[in-house]
Order: structure tokens, then sequence, then C-alpha cells
């Protein structure tokens, strides 16, 4: 197995556009696409090592997270266009620190893993408000990185 570092930046609305909103002030834009109607939870998410090993995106909505109790977390992301049938595609991925001041709106068929707390000793996990699809679990594609193409991606804060 090889690894793929990617070093984490701070998350700005001008950074992240390629893949989506900052949701910090002012109005978003959820999508919709088809039979797709919102779905709203609180997803937990336990603390693990920064190493990630598959991508996941939506086709049919966009998918709004924003992590509660103001809890820095870490957001894997890729533009659209690769499929990740090859390392090259690998190129492409970034990370983004989420200081827990903001949220994102991840753009349709946007590559994600996380957000995930970062490592510290008060952080052991994070509760996320969720918005998108409710058929999100027929509207998954997964990149299986590791499986695949023999990689993980390992992030650097």
């Amino acid at each position: 197995m090889t690894t793929h570092t990617v070093r984490a930046e701070p998350l700005t609305e001008k950074g992240f556009a390629p893949f989506g909103q900052v949701i910090a002030a002012g109005d978003m834009e959820m999508e919709l696409r088809g039979d797709e109607v919102f779905h709203l939870n609180v997803l937990h998410y336990e603390r693990r090592p920064l190493r990630c090993d598959h991508l996941n995106r939506h086709h049919r909505a966009t998918q709004a997270l924003v992590a509660l109790a103001g809890k820095p977390t870490l957001l894997v992301v890729a533009p659209p266009e690769p499929d990740f049938a090859s390392p090259e595609d690998l190129e492409t991925v970034r990370a983004f620190v989420c200081d827990g001041s903001a949220g994102v709106n991840l753009g349709l068929h946007v590559w994600h893993w996380g957000p995930y707390p970062l490592m510290d000793h008060l952080t052991d996990h994070v509760d996320l408000v969720n918005v998108q699809g409710r058929f999100f679990a027929t509207d998954n594609e997964v990149a299986h990185l590791e499986r695949d193409l023999g990689t993980v991606v390992e992030v650097l804060l």
C-alpha cells in the first residue's frame, strides 16, 4: 500500500469554492435532482486517524454539514471530474480544516470524506447537522482508494 500526502488548508470561501459553499453568513443554495427531497439528521463521528481510504459523492442532492458545539473538523474533498480509476487522480484531492465557526455545503458530484474531529485531548467526537437527499443510500457513489488503487490519503495539519 502507498500513501498520498495532502497538507490541510484553512477553510475559506475562495479556497472551497470549487467544491461548494462555506456556510458562515448569508444565503446558501442547496440543490435537488429528480425525485429527491431533503432529509435532516445529526451525524456522530468518532475521532480517527486522518487517513482517507475512500471518497463518497452524491449526484441528486447537495449535502450541508455543520459541526455542533463549534468543534474543529477536517474535511477531504476532490472535484467531480476524476473517477479515481488511476493514481494520477489523487493529485486533485484537497483537505480543509474547519475551525468550528462555519460549515460546508458540498456541491453536486463533489467527492468527500468526513468531516472528522481533529485529534486533541478534548475532542473525541463531533456531532454534525447533516442536510442531504433522503435517498442518499441509493445516491452514494464510492471511490475505494485503498482497495482499488492500493493508496490511502494521509492528511498533514
